[in-house]
């Protein structure tokens, strides 16, 4: 645009930045944080790159061939004798390494024996103002307290009704027989503790809350396992399990209590559903224990589809759990989540006792828990077992050398069957060996088959042959004369 004269042109303001909607900001080539090798770092890479190539060579040239050829055992009697060993071997191989599958999967499916914990509560006074009565208060004092606090102390413990005949039975099934134990035996597992099987002890006290606005709730929650390696990191170990819980507590009334105990079970178990419970005929399981119980369920009522075997055609019960006619199997897990609740914790109500020095609940209460199978331990022994792995070192050796072993039989066999060959038939031999030689030559110069080696040499070896017949024959001549 063309200004008049006498007037200035401002400059044009620039456009406001406006904001990077691209790509974050370049980076420039950052320089490599890891500095370069030394002479000897490198030597070294290659000296251990070297020797890993020859242990390859030497691995792909060691014999593995353990099988001795049939024309062995027309000559060798104890032939036959390592064939039927073998035989046994290869049987025993087998059965050894189905008797440790089945062992593994026994140690891997946990299975739970049923025991039961017997618990016991119990309570103690202390201080109360009918046990100060030996104490007379002074008629002229003002205040007629005696200056002591009368408190309660509740005591809440357990423990499993062992059968050790039944325990020594499950870990050692020849206990009765009298054979005496083995020194290799495995350690019996340790007997847990009254801790171990819960969660959570949760102890509610009935009295008003205006007297008494604090401590009416005692808890204790076991530690979380996602905890534990932080405290042995820092030198601290979890809380040990004990047999008994105790708390103490102000009062001199007699209240009633509840005692909430949550057990802790590894796989959690869960509470079924009425439907569900009616028709697996158990009240709470694991949810793997719940599918199984779901296919024997299937598999006896015969529900399962001829043609496709991963769906079930439902019953009349279990159309009216799951709601559909026809069940994809997989789907089985996710459908039976609705039908599990968490399991509710065990309640006891007791009344504590302060009118009484000491008080023990005339009831006790059996409780229902499950451990680890004592065989399992024993099996779990046998799978860990380093002596099983210096066996299969051993083992390997002697295949090894068995090998080594094989390999120069059949060698000998080779040599022997061609002196053999040889002394049979010499003529016949050294044709056939000339025959072999010249293939084996034609196919290493590269030659096409029926052409000759080197065709000018064979032409001037026939002009010899008459010569050579004639030289031979005047030889044999001279000897025998």
């Amino acid at each position: 645009m063309r200004v008049p004269a006498g007037y200035h042109q401002s400059p044009t303001p620039a456009p406001p930045p406006q904001a990077r909607r691209g790509p974050g900001p370049m980076i420039g080539q950052q320089q490599n944080s890891h500095q370069q090798m030394t002479a000897q770092q490198y030597a070294a890479q290659q000296n251990a790159a070297i020797q890993e190539r020859e242990m390859a060579k030497r691995r792909a040239r060691k014999p593995t061939d353990k099988t001795i050829p049939e024309a062995v055992e027309e000559i060798v009697e104890n032939a036959k004798t390592y064939k039927e060993l073998r035989e046994m071997e290869r049987r025993y191989d087998a059965a050894i390494m189905r008797k440790r599958l089945d062992i593994q999967d026994a140690v891997n499916r946990n299975h739970k024996n049923e025991k039961t914990m017997r618990i016991f509560v119990s309570n103690t006074a202390k201080d109360q103002p009918w046990q100060a009565s030996d104490r007379p208060l002074d008629e002229n004092a003002f205040d007629f307290d005696t200056g002591q606090i009368p408190t309660f102390r509740v005591k809440i413990e357990g423990r499993l009704l062992d059968d050790d005949e039944a325990d020594a039975a499950e870990q050692d099934p020849d206990s009765d027989l009298g054979l005496g134990h083995k020194s290799d035996a495995a350690p019996a597992p340790e007997k847990r503790k009254f801790s171990h099987f819960f969660k959570s002890i949760v102890v509610e006290l009935d009295r008003s809350r205006d007297l008494h606005p604090d401590s009416n709730t005692i808890e204790w929650r076991k530690q979380s396992p996602n905890t534990q390696p932080a405290t042995s990191a820092l030198g601290l170990n979890g809380p040990a399990e004990f047999d008994g819980f105790e708390f103490e507590r102000k009062g001199d009334d007699n209240i009633m209590c509840t005692i909430k105990l949550v057990r802790d079970e590894t796989p959690d178990r869960f509470k079924l559903s009425e439907p569900l419970a009616n028709l697996l005929d158990t009240k709470e399981d694991t949810r793997a224990g719940i599918v199984m119980k779901i296919w024997e369920y299937v598999r006896a009522n015969n529900l399962q589809d001829p043609d496709e075997r991963r769906m079930i055609n439902c019953n009349a019960q279990m159309r009216a759990i799951f709601n559909n006619d026809r069940l994809y199997f997989p789907q089985i897990p996710e459908l039976t989540l609705s039908h599990i609740h968490p399991l509710e914790p065990i309640t006891i109500n007791y009344l504590i006792r302060c009118d009484v020095a000491s008080n023990v609940s005339p009831e006790v209460f059996d409780v229902t828990v499950y451990t680890d199978d004592p065989m399992r331990y024993k099996l779990a022994s046998i799978i860990q077992s380093p002596a099983y792995g210096n066996t299969l070192r051993e083992i390997s050796a002697l295949d090894d050398s068995i090998a080594v072993l094989v390999q120069a039989i059949n060698h000998s066999n080779s040599k022997r069957a061609f002196w053999k060959s040889m002394a049979d038939d010499p003529a016949e031999f050294v044709k056939k060996w000339v025959s072999s030689q010249k293939r084996d030559l034609d196919t290493l110069c590269g030659e096409a088959p029926g052409k000759m080696v080197e065709e000018e040499e064979v032409k001037r070896a026939s002009l010899w042959k008459d010569k050579i017949a004639e030289s031979v024959y005047l030889m044999l001549n001279k000897r025998q004369g």
